[in-house]
């Protein structure tokens, strides 16, 4: 999607370098700009006041901009290609076949509806099965190698020191709420944000057989642990400091630092064979270090099937979906659900992207269309080339 979007905008950039000595008409509107404003003091309503109160945000949506206008005709191409190939008999193994059936599995909510929360059955269970830290922290491991992060930000990135080196990177995670912020603001939507975060958590463990009375204290539990962990998290600003979030330390130091988390067996569950680390933000695990052992085993596991049903709920039956909705609608205040067909195009762009941009590229971008944009780059980057050679720094 990105490579579409970005061929876009090198097709519209030679379209205006090629008409750069012309005399050409505006190509932006003017009749939105804000007369009575002054740019210098206020600019963006200047330009952009009488659309922004004008602009209506579909009911489906958190926001509106243009973004969203340039993404609805692709998001709309996207749906056709997987309606066609999810109503085809595709090859075995094909990618059609691979993405059809990704698509159409999604779009049985029939089925879905009738399994409830089944399909997660086994990882609650392995969470049941949890009797000591060093057991806790394996499930974590594992369920983040199949998507699912809860306690460790475990990532591979350059090392921001040496580019061409990657490094295990540690970022401060644990939270259900976007960021630390949501469990410590008390302005009015922040605390029905944090009330609706409750409710969710209490519902999901209503919908997996537990009393009212006790998944409120389950939600209360959980709510509480993650506030805690989020005393301990970076402020967005502070995580702008490139210095200050670059913290290399070795694993033999990082164990003593940390004892509890056990860091060698951890690195060694996610195949890390490494001997130095970049803790990004080192308050946070020296926080949930401590918290290992001061809060109970069971309580853990509390979070840990929170954390599960919050990352999956929006994947099984329509209640836990709806408690999902509920809690999303007062985060971002969303009016309506998005129509099936459109959170299962988003749903397999984010699992089968690659696959789904074969099948785009081969009915929307045609070998003849690759072969003319490849021209259009190479002589784009040749004008780029010789504009800077002339410079003078």
């Amino acid at each position: 999607m990105k490579k579409v979007l970005f061929l876009s905008l090198v097709i519209m950039l030679a379209v205006s370098c090629k008409q750069a000595g012309d005399e050409q008409p505006h190509h932006v509107k003017i009749t939105g700009i804000d007369s009575t404003k002054k740019p210098g003091d206020d600019f963006f309503m200047y330009v952009n006041k009488i659309w922004y109160d004008s602009a209506t945000i579909p009911a489906s949506q958190s926001g509106v901009g243009s973004y969203s206008f340039l993404n609805f005709p692709q998001r709309i191409r996207l749906q056709g290609i997987l309606d066609s190939v999810a109503a085809s008999k595709n090859p075995a193994g094909s990618i059609e076949q691979k993405v059809g059936d990704f698509y159409a599995a999604g779009m049985d909510t029939a089925a879905i509806d009738k399994r409830g929360y089944e399909p997660i059955k086994p990882i609650l269970a392995k969470i049941d099965a949890v009797t000591d830290l060093p057991t806790l922290l394996k499930l974590v491991v594992e369920e983040q190698k199949a998507g699912d992060r809860s306690l460790i930000g475990f990532y591979i990135v350059p090392d921001d020191k040496q580019s061409s080196v990657n490094i295990v990177a540690l970022e401060q995670a644990g939270l259900g709420l976007p960021e630390r912020d949501y469990y410590f603001k008390a302005d009015p939507s922040t605390i029905g944000i944090q009330n609706a975060y409750r409710t969710a958590i209490s519902s999901y463990f209503q919908l997996t057989g537990t009393d009212a009375a006790t998944a409120e204290k389950n939600a209360a539990t959980v709510y509480e642990i993650e506030k805690q962990l989020a005393s301990s998290h970076r402020t967005n600003i502070e995580l702008r400091d490139v210095k200050a979030n670059y913290n290399k330390v070795s694993v033999a130091d990082l164990s003593k630092r940390q004892p509890n988390l056990g860091w060698t067996a951890l690195l060694s569950e996610y195949g890390a064979k490494v001997d130095s680390v970049n803790l990004g933000q080192p308050a946070y695990y020296d926080k949930l270090n401590a918290l290992l052992v001061t809060v109970p085993i069971n309580d853990w596991k509390l979070y840990l099937k929170a954390s599960m049903l919050r990352n999956y709920g929006s994947f099984l039956s329509k209640a836990f979906a709806d408690v999902n909705f509920n809690y999303t609608k007062a985060l971002t205040g969303q009016a309506v659900m998005k129509p099936r067909a459109e959170e299962m195009t988003q749903a397999v762009d984010r699992s089968l992207g690659q696959a789904l941009a074969q099948l785009y590229v081969k009915k929307y971008f045609p070998d003849e269309a690759k072969k003319r944009m490849r021209v259009l780059v190479d002589n784009l980057k040749k004008a780029f080339e010789a504009r800077i050679t002339k410079l003078d720094w």
